[in-house]
């Protein structure tokens, strides 16, 4: 009986060691692991602006990232297309660290509906380094869509709109106050110059 038990713990105990061995690398190679996602989501401070983001949201740095379909990019047009200054993102991505995102001007609502239709499915192909310091190829799967996009507001960061007022391309308070300010420097300027001479 203990000869049946010994050979047992032989049998057993190398099947334990390499269940944690996997286990520790498999945990360690989860957290070198990148995930790239694609989407389009509304530019935080113009309304009608909609972003491509390519975002690493792993824990591991992805490099040469390529994609199997070209991303639309600059696709204006609100309500239709304005076809007039479209581009794609064709290019490789060298290197893009975890918890960073790379943006691009997507487009406007009218511009990408016409690129995109119901959606394109984009696969991310990069490589990456395993914990043994070995170089892996990763795939992820993106579905661009923005139909939801369809109903969003339609109103401007109040920073984007305080730029707006400063720099005097809206009329508010803001630039019948720099109009003041120009007519008073004036007038310092003419009782200056009359004190000088």
């Amino acid at each position: 009986m203990a000869d049946y038990l010994q050979i047992a713990f032989y049998i057993a105990s190398p099947i334990g060691t390499f269940l944690a061995v996997f286990t520790a690398y498999y945990a360690i190679y989860r957290q070198t692991k990148p995930a790239i996602v694609i989407y389009y989501e509304p530019n935080i401070d113009t309304a009608s602006k909609i972003d491509l983001v390519i975002s690493n949201i792993g824990t591991g740095t992805a490099r040469d990232i390529s994609f199997s379909e070209p991303l639309p990019i600059r696709c204006w047009g609100v309500e239709k297309a304005d076809k007039s200054d479209i581009h794609f993102v064709e290019h490789d991505i060298p290197f893009l660290a975890p918890g960073r995102e790379i943006r691009f001007a997507g487009g406007q609502y009218g511009g990408l509906s016409a690129q995109i239709g119901d959606g394109i499915e984009v696969l991310a192909e990069y490589t990456f380094r395993t914990p043994l310091q070995s170089s892996k190829r990763g795939v992820d799967l993106s579905v661009l869509n923005i139909h939801y996009m369809q109903h969003l507001s339609t109103k401007n960061s109040a920073a984007y709109d305080l730029s707006d007022a400063l720099k005097g391309r809206n009329h508010t308070i803001f630039l019948k106050m720099n109009k003041s300010l120009d007519g008073i420097t004036q007038e310092l300027r003419k009782l200056v110059s009359e004190k000088g001479s």
